[in-house]
Order: C-alpha cells, then sequence, then structure tokens
C-alpha cells in the first residue's frame, strides 16, 4: 500500500482513542509496546526474527551476523515490495510470456551419446567414429529389420523374396532431392561405397532358389559365417541373426516338427538341405542402407530420408508373413524428442492437482485462522503459477544462449512446481499469524508493507536456505556426470533461482495488494463497530473489547472449536508416545535394521542404461532393442577399430605390426576369427597377386585360408579401391594426395577401418560387454604406433559401469558439504548442521537401497534425480533438529523431552506434512506418463519425501530423545542444572519485548 493510500484510509485508531478520551495510559502504553512487534509463542519455521530474539535475545549483535543482516534485508523489501507490487507484477508477466514464446519455437534436440559421462574414453572413440565417415556431415545409416510374424524362420523362400521386395522399394522408390543435379536419387543412385552391402541377402536367397530347383549346387556353400556362391564368398553375419544350426545338438533333433513347420519337406530333404548349408533357420534379417552424405546436402535432408523411411515402413507398409522394424540415428532421436513431450500433457495434471491440494490446505488453515475469504483461493493458485512461470523464464534463458532444448528438460517443470510451491506455503502461512495479531492488536499506521516486512523477516532466511541447498545440489549434480546430466541439473537449478526471484516480487507483489484488500476489509468491520457502539453510548470498556476483538477476529470459529480438542489430543498422544523410553529405543532399533537393509540393496545394485530407457513405452524402437539384445548380440557383436595413423605399409615391418594388433582382436575368446573378421589389407593382398599370376585358389576348400598381408604397393591401391569386386573397401579406406617431385600426386593410405566379430550368449549382458569392451582397448594401447581408436555402439553406455559408481558418491558428498555450509552459515550450530546431514546422508542410501530392492537400476537419470533430491531432502531434519536445540536453549536445560517435542512439532509438522501431500500428489501425474525417465523422477522424488518425514518426524525425535535420556542417566538432571533468571534479566527481557505475548483467543497452532 502506497503511502497516499494510507493518508486517504480513515484512521480508525484516532477515532478510538478520541472516543476513549484519552484514558487509562496503563492500556495505550500496553498496546504500544505490542505495536513494537507482533510476537508469536510459535517460533520461526527455521529461523526468522523471532527465533532469534527466542534464542539470543534482541541486541543488535545477539545471533548470528549473516542472519541478522538477511532479516534486515528482507525486512526493507518488504516495504520496496509493497511499494512496487504492480510493477514486479508486470514485469515478471511479461519476462514469462516471452519466456513461453521462446519455449514454443526452440525445437528438441537430442544427443545419443548426452548420457555419457564426461572424461569418459568412448565420448573420443565416438567422435572419431563419426569424423571418419561424415567427411560432409552426417551420413546416411538407415537398418532394415524383417522378422517372421509366425516366428518361424526368415529364410523360407516367400520371406526371403518378400524382404527383398522391401530392400528394392527402400532402394529405389524412396528419394533424395539432390540440389546440385536437380534431381530425386534413390539409394542406388546415391550411395558409392555401401552399395553391396545387401548383396549376401540376394546370393543367399538365390543359392536357396537354385537349391529348390533340384539344379547343380556343387559350387553353392550357403554356410554361416561365410557363403561361397560360383566362387565369390561373402559373410552372413552383419545380415542374419538369430541363427540356429543344424550342428547345435541342444537344437537340432531328427525329425524335429519345428523343421516340418519351416520347410514342410521330409527327412530325406532335411539332410539335403545340410549339404547346402549349415543354418537351419534364421529369426531376424537386416539390411543396410548406408552413404556418405554428399557436398551441398546438409543434415537436414539427410535426416528427411531416413525418416521417410521410417514413416513408410512404419506407417504404410503391411505384410502377411513379415514385420518390418527401421533404426536410424534420426528416428532415435525423434523418439526421444516424442518420448519428451509425452510428458507435457501431464504438466496439466500435475498443475490441476497441486492447485486443488494447494486451495484445500490453505483453505483448511483459514478457516482455523478464522480468516476464510475468496483471496485464499487466489493465493493459493497463484501459488502454483509461480513455479511455472519461473520454469519458463528459466528455461528460455538457456536456449537464448545456446543451449538445447533436450527431452530430459521436461521434467524440470514438475520438479519446480512440486518442490518450489512449499515456499509460498510458508509465506501464507506467516501472513494470516501476522494478519491475525494485527487484527487482536490493531496498530496506528498499519500498512501492508509493515506486515509484509513481519511476514519476510520471519520466513525470508528459510526460503533463502532452501534455494541455497537445491541451487548448491544442482551445482554439484552439473559437474559430475554427463551433458544430458548438466542440462537437466542446470536447468533446475536456474529454474529454482528464478522461482525464488519471482517468489520475492510476483508473488510477495501480490500478497501486498491481496493483503491491502483485506486491511481495507478490515477496517471497514473495525469502524462500523466505532460508529455503532459510540452512538448508543456504550461503555468505553465494552468499547476497547470490540476495537480489539472485532467481527473477523472476535471469537474462535466452529471449525477450529470442533478441530483443535482433535488436533491437540493427537499431538499431546503422539509425543506421549514418541518420548516413551521404550518407544524411543525400539524406533531407534527399526531405525538400524533400515540403514542395514538399505546398504545391502545398495551393493547389489546394477548399473545400466540402454537407449530403451529413453523411449516411450509404445516405441517401435523397444522391440528393436529387445531383439538386438537377444539374436543380434549373442550372435554378432562387432567392433570397429579406427587406425588414424597407418604410415606406410611398404616398410613390411608397418605392414607385420599391424598384422598382429589383427591377430589379437581374433584370438580374443569369443572370436570368430579371421571369418568375422574386415581387413582391407588381406583383400589387397589378393589383388595385387592376381595381377601377377600367383593367386591361391581356395574356392573348393571347405574353409578359406587366410594369409598375412605381406606386400603392399601405394601406387596401386587407388585401383583397388575402384575395382568392382572390392569397391565396398571404399568405405574402410580413407586416401589422401602425397605430392610428389616432378610426378602425379600420389593416392596414398591416409586412415582406415577394420571389424571383427565375437559370439557368445554372455554378451547379452552389460557387464561381459564391458569386459569384452577393455579387451579391445587393451589391444589397441599395445599398438600406441597407430593412434587406434576403438568403436562399439554401445560403449557409451559400456563406459557407465566404470564411472557411475563414483560419479554418484562424489555426487552425494559433494552436495552434502554444500548442505552443511549453507546451513552452519545460517543456523551457526554444529548440532543441528550434523544431525541434518547424517539424515540427508541417510535418506540418501535410503533412496538407493530401496530403488535396488525395485529392481531399478543405477544410471544417470537415477543419480540426477537423487541429487536434486538432496537439495530439498535436507529441510525438515534441520528444522527438527534445530527447534529441538532452540527448545533447550529457551525452555532450560534440564526441560523434559515432552517440551521440547511439543515446541519442535508445533513448528514443524503442519507445513511437512503439508509440502510432502503437496509433492506427492503433484509428482504422482508422472506416472501416467509411460516413460522411464518419468517413473523413475517420481519414484524417487516420492521415497525422497516419505524419508524426509518419517526421519523428520519420527527417527529424528527418538534418537535425540535416547540420546537426552542416556546424557541424563550418566549426569542426572536437578534444579542446580537448571538456568536461572535474574529479576533484573527478566524485566530487561519484558523491556525488550522478547517474552511471549498475551495468549490469543485464536492461536496460530494446537495447544498441547
Amino acid at each position: 500500500m502506497t503511502a497516499s493510500a494510507a493518508e486517504k484510509r480513515p484512521n480508525i485508531f484516532v477515532s478510538r482513542t478520541s472516543i476513549d478520551g484519552g484514558a487509562h495510559p496503563e492500556a495505550r502504553e500496553r498496546t504500544e509496546s505490542m505495536s513494537r512487534a507482533i510476537q508469536s509463542k510459535r517460533p520461526s519455521l527455521l529461523i526468522g526474527a523471532k527465533t532469534l530474539h527466542e534464542v539470543y535475545g534482541e541486541g543488535e549483535d545477539d545471533g548470528p551476523r549473516f542472519v541478522r543482516f538477511v532479516i534486515n534485508v528482507y525486512r526493507k523489501w518488504g516495504y520496496i515490495i509493497a511499494k512496487h507490487a504492480w510493477l514486479a507484477i508486470a514485469i515478471v508477466l511479461t519476462l514469462s510470456s516471452l519466456g513461453m514464446l521462446k519455449i514454443l519455437f526452440t525445437p528438441q534436440r537430442n544427443d545419443i551419446t548426452g548420457y555419457t559421462p564426461y572424461g569418459a574414453r568412448a565420448n573420443r572413440e565416438f567422435q572419431v567414429f563419426s569424423d571418419f565417415y561424415a567427411s560432409h556431415g552426417q551420413p546416411i545409416g538407415t537398418y532394415i529389420f524383417g522378422i517372421a510374424k509366425d516366428n518361424g524362420s526368415m529364410i523360407r523362400t516367400e520371406h526371403l523374396e518378400e524382404f527383398l521386395k522391401v530392400i528394392a522399394y527402400a532402394s529405389s522408390n524412396i528419394t533424395l532431392h539432390d540440389d546440385e543435379s536437380g534431381k530425386d536419387l534413390s539409394f542406388y543412385e546415391f550411395c558409392h561405397s555401401f552399395c553391396l552391402a545387401n548383396e549376401p541377402i540376394r546370393q543367399f536367397a538365390g543359392g536357396m532358389k537354385v537349391f529348390e530347383q533340384g539344379l547343380d549346387i556343387s559350387r553353392i556353400k550357403l554356410n554361416y559365417p561365410t557363403s561361397t556362391v560360383l566362387g565369390t564368398s561373402f559373410s552372413l553375419q552383419p545380415n542374419f541373426f538369430g541363427i540356429e544350426f543344424y550342428d547345435d545338438k541342444k537344437k537340432d533333433k531328427e525329425g524335429d516338427e519345428t523343421q516340418k513347420i519351416l520347410t514342410g519337406d521330409n527327412t530325406t530333404e532335411i539332410f539335403r538341405r545340410r549339404d547346402v548349408t549349415n543354418v537351419k533357420s534364421v529369426q531376424m534379417i537386416t539390411a543396410h542402407l548406408r552413404a556418405e552424405q554428399r557436398e551441398g546436402w546438409g543434415t537436414e535432408k539427410v535426416k528427411d530420408f531416413e525418416m521417410r523411411v521410417v514413416d513408410h515402413f512404419l506407417n504404410h507398409y503391411n505384410s502377411d508373413i513379415i514385420k518390418v522394424l527401421v533404426l536410424s540415428q534420426t528416428f532415435v532421436e525423434e523418439e526421444m524428442v516424442r518420448g519428451g513431450k509425452s510428458m507435457l500433457p501431464f504438466l496439466v495434471v500435475g498443475f490441476i492437482i497441486m492447485c486443488c491440494v494447494s486451495s484445500f490446505t490453505v483453505m483448511l488453515r483459514a478457516f482455523y485462522m478464522h480468516q476464510e475469504n475468496y483471496f485464499k483461493i487466489v493465493l493459493a493458485i497463484t501459488a502454483c503459477i509461480t513455479p511455472i512461470l519461473a520454469t519458463a523464464t528459466a528455461l528460455s534463458f538457456m536456449f537464448l544462449f545456446g543451449l538445447r532444448f533436450s527431452s530430459i528438460l521436461c521434467v524440470v517443470p514438475f520438479l519446480v512446481l512440486s518442490i518450489g510451491v512449499d515456499s509460498s506455503y510458508l509465506m501464507i502461512h506467516e501472513w494470516q499469524r501476522v494478519t491475525k495479531h494485527a487484527q487482536e492488536n490493531p496498530i496506528k499506521g498499519d500498512t501492508v508493507g509493515r506486515r509484509m516486512s513481519e511476514v519476510l523477516g520471519e520466513v525470508g532466511p528459510a526460503i533463502l536456505i532452501s534455494c541455497l541447498t537445491n541451487l548448491f545440489a544442482d551445482l554439484v549434480g552439473s559437474f559430475t556426470s554427463s551433458p544430458e546430466i548438466t542440462l537437466l541439473c542446470g536447468g533446475n537449478m536456474l529454474s529454482m533461482c528464478v522461482a525464488f526471484v519471482y517468489q520475492m516480487t510476483f508473488y510477495a507483489g501480490l500478497m501486498c495488494i491481496v493483503g491491502e484488500k483485506e486491511i481495507q476489509r478490515d477496517d471497514v468491520a473495525v469502524s462500523a463497530s466505532v460508529v455503532d457502539n459510540s452512538t448508543k453510548n456504550i461503555h468505553v470498556q465494552i468499547h476497547q473489547k470490540v476495537a480489539r476483538n472485532h467481527s473477523l477476529a472476535r471469537t474462535p470459529s466452529k471449525f477450529q472449536m470442533k478441530t483443535q480438542p482433535i488436533v491437540s489430543s493427537f499431538m499431546h498422544k503422539y509425543v506421549q508416545i514418541m518420548a516413551n523410553t521404550f518407544v524411543s529405543m525400539t524406533v531407534v532399533g527399526i531405525y538400524i535394521v533400515y540403514l542395514i537393509f538399505t546398504i545391502w540393496g545398495i551393493t547389489q545394485i546394477n548399473i545400466h542404461l540402454s537407449t530403451k530407457k529413453l523411449f516411450a513405452g509404445d516405441s517401435p524402437l523397444n522391440e528393436l532393442e529387445d531383439l538386438r539384445v537377444k539374436m543380434v548380440l549373442p550372435h554378432f557383436s562387432m567392433v570397429t577399430v579406427i587406425v588414424n595413423e597407418p604410415g606406410n605399409f611398404s616398410h613390411p615391418e608397418r605392414l607385420r605390426e599391424m598384422n598382429r594388433m589383427v591377430r589379437e582382436f581374433e584370438s580374443l575368446n569369443g572370436s570368430w576369427g579371421p571369418d568375422g573378421t574386415k581387413y582391407f589389407a588381406r583383400d589387397y593382398e589378393t589383388f595385387l597377386s592376381s595381377w601377377e599370376d600367383d593367386y591361391i585358389n581356395v574356392e573348393d576348400d571347405e574353409e578359406k585360408v587366410v594369409l598375412d598381408p605381406i606386400r603392399y604397393n601405394e601406387e596401386d591401391l587407388k585401383y583397388f579401391l575402384r575395382w568392382s569386386e572390392y569397391v565396398f573397401w571404399g568405405g574402410f579406406v580413407k586416401t589422401k594426395n602425397m605430392t610428389r617431385p616432378k610426378k602425379e600426386p600420389l593416392e596414398v593410405l591416409d586412415k582406415f577401418v577394420f571389424t571383427a566379430g565375437y559370439h557368445g550368449v554372455q554378451l547379452r549382458e552389460w557387464v561381459p560387454r564391458g569386459k569384452k569392451l577393455r579387451e579391445w582397448r587393451s589391444v589397441v594401447d599395445r599398438y600406441p604406433q597407430f593412434k587406434a581408436d576403438v568403436y562399439h555402439e554401445d560403449g557409451q553406455y559400456l563406459d557407465l559401469i566404470d564411472n557411475m559408481a563414483n560419479d554418484t558418491w562424489q555426487a552425494i558428498v559433494g552436495a552434502l558439504v554444500c548442505m552443511g555450509l549453507v546451513c552452519f552459515l545460517f543456523l551457526n550450530n554444529w548440532f543441528t548442521v550434523g544431525i541434518a546431514s547424517l539424515s540427508v546422508l541417510s535418506i540418501c542410501c535410503g533412496i538407493l537401497g530401496i530403488m535396488s530392492w525395485f529392481r531399478v537400476d543405477l544410471d544417470p537419470i537415477t543419480m540426477a534425480s537423487m541429487v536434486i533430491s538432496i537439495g530439498f531432502s535436507v529441510d525438515i531434519p534441520a528444522h527438527v533438529s534445530y527447534h529441538y536445540y532452540t527448545a533447550s536453549r529457551s525452555h532450560g536445560a534440564s526441560s523434559s523431552p515432552e517440551d521440547r517435542l511439543t515446541q519442535c512439532l508445533s513448528s514443524v509438522a503442519f507445513p511437512a506434512v503439508q509440502a510432502a501431500t503437496s509433492t506427492i500428489l503433484c509428482i504422482c501425474s508422472l506416472l501416467f506418463i509411460d516413460l522411464y525417465m518419468a517413473h523413475v523422477s517420481c519414484m524417487i522424488m516420492i521415497i525422497c519425501v516419505v524419508l524426509c518425514n518419517v526421519h523428520g518426524l519420527i527417527f529424528i525425535p527418538a534418537i535425540l530423545i535416547c540420546m537426552d535420556k542416556l546424557r541424563w542417566a550418566i549426569s542426572p538432571r536437578g534444579s542446580q542444572k537448571r538456568p536461572r533468571v535474574s529479576p533484573r534479566q527478566r524485566s530487561n527481557r519484558v523491556a525488550k519485548g522478547t517474552l511471549a505475548p498475551e495468549n490469543s483467543d485464536v492461536p496460530d497452532r494446537p495447544a498441547i
């Protein structure tokens, strides 16, 4: 309220004094004394002005200097925001509206390597691999998978023919527009090095057709892993998966009914098939559409082509016998975006739930305080709107400065809404307390600025502590994990900071406007009472009572009269039960059992992250991931080795060293050997030998004898890479031009890749795959002269196994240190800091242990959610321990545990339960989303909130009571222990106003 408004408002207090005739100076002195500061029986929720007064006194130098400074700043800010309330609201609404527009027009972009830890070796390996194939930008990489709808074999004739039609359509009918030529080019028209990647499927189908027609099959061997058709050898490993062999004793039984279903042939026919192939059935066939991006295309054209392939086979293709699934990097990114967007509609559900809970709890307390009006509903709903406005502003600033809109940021509004609204609850509750005492003890010249100053001076430090703890927890999380988690923690941190600013400006300004309306309404009620009583010549004593207790606070409400005995009785019984020695010791025993089970659960937790966790539950990529784990990895897990500095292989020793490295890869456990290796130097040896009439004919051998290449000619390399039979090696070899004096530049080897294949059922599990990755890396590390890197498609996730545990405990320790420093800065009490820190550590252990028992893995999403939860898990334990400590100081060292726990719970219980209820109900909206990150975030938040309240309201009180009783058992308390207050000290306290005021008819907490 502005000063001019205050002047225009009728001064009801002057009128009452003039009617009073200036009588009763004692009453006037008492009123002036009470107008110095509105005191409450209840201390601040955490540490505010009245708590300092109770514990340290009202001297300027009493209490922590920093807290005194913060309180003074808040009190001054209360007057400022009351004067400029409308301006603050207009600025916030403008900024948040612009932020909303920025978010709406910012496309989501995801990085499939974003969950790889900082400093992980896989980051560099992926970059080297990408650079090798992305000379002009992101290459085309689309994979088409075919499985039989009856779960049978895909090498049946009709299934092979149908899948060949799929390959033909994708390679010929789906086009990409080339600006340079002005034409729409099909895959066959723009591919270069990998055009023949699907030729093994055609050759196998052709060979089987020859067999079924009863033609000569003497020159056809359709074996796995290497087949030969008319003298041409090719590998089936990149294309055929889920293989069942005839010589597999565990699965191959004579007269197998499955075989009859697959072929419809008799036993003789089965034996004839064994002469041409060792493959009994193939569950999945894969086609590859791979091509390098041409200059001038751009990434968007590549993504458009890949998504057109996906769209056709996902939405338009239909077959009665086979099911087609498509995989590409673009499709993976799109599905991650779709998963994130699926959360946004449920933000409305969470907002509605929060508004209902907020309105109900706020009005419940308003009825109890006899301050019910529609203004309270406005404040309750706006308390839920403020975090949304803050999130919009914070995220828009991030996008404005170039940070990408990752799908994981869609979780941030839920977190900020469920956590940020608690501070608004504190402001509403404190405003009701200040309003109640202002109604009971009217003050001359009372303004909304003075009331807001009192409110912020009380709850401001608590809100600031919550903001700082959340800020530091997110800050620690930003530096201890991966890029995606940095975005999540950074977005949550910035949103919580903006929410704090908006609560001190937008929400405080709205409370001032609403408060002005309440003050005007109160003034009208008091003025009417004064005028009515004066005209009827009511006795001055009656008039004073009416003026002090007007209609808004004259008597307790019916709701309060009914509920106060119930609440008081419940609190009284709860305190008595908790203070019982047997009960408190039993609770401590339960707490020890809780720690044992949670620590045991932590030792059993799995570390695992796959792309499946990033997609919505209905994503077709989930089925594809399951098929990959079931069929691909056990039969052909491929490693790609990028040799960055091969050197000159014309030097025999250099070539022999390279051969030794390749042989080491082939000698590892589970390797397919030379049959599973693609190493260009071997074919180059054959190429050179054929020109020198030294070609070794191995066509009729059952197994091709692979000799280590011993010859290499730089000048013939370009011819080898252009030879039709070997043109596919262009996708494995990069060349560069070397200038020569008086000669044409020579095209020489710059870098190349070779691949090796591995098999084994154990490769379905993450730990064996991680061990295999370390074996591959150890091989290249023994040949540093080649500066080689190994790339595996799961490398980014396998590195989590080694880094996740360290990142998690480092994040927890870092957050705990920050929480302890913040608490000590405000509370200046090591006992409280110790209890709060140990409680947070216990809660973290509980989260990890309970999640382990629920079979939830430890991954970056789990770790980030837990680190974020640390920021608000400190509040309730700090509240309880601090108030228990202040009770021991204010009531004396010999005060009973019942007295201490009574003061503690009267300050903490209702806000804790209200915050827990609203947070859980709001975050539960994430359970409706079929998305892993939503479910994990929701579970961790709920577990954290429940554990916070269990620790704060059960475990910590029981531990503190046991500690007190143990101390008294060792050193019995007595009257000599009770601190004595001299009459002079008591009179000084009375003069300073630190003693509790006269009891109100309408208390702000239940009496116990």
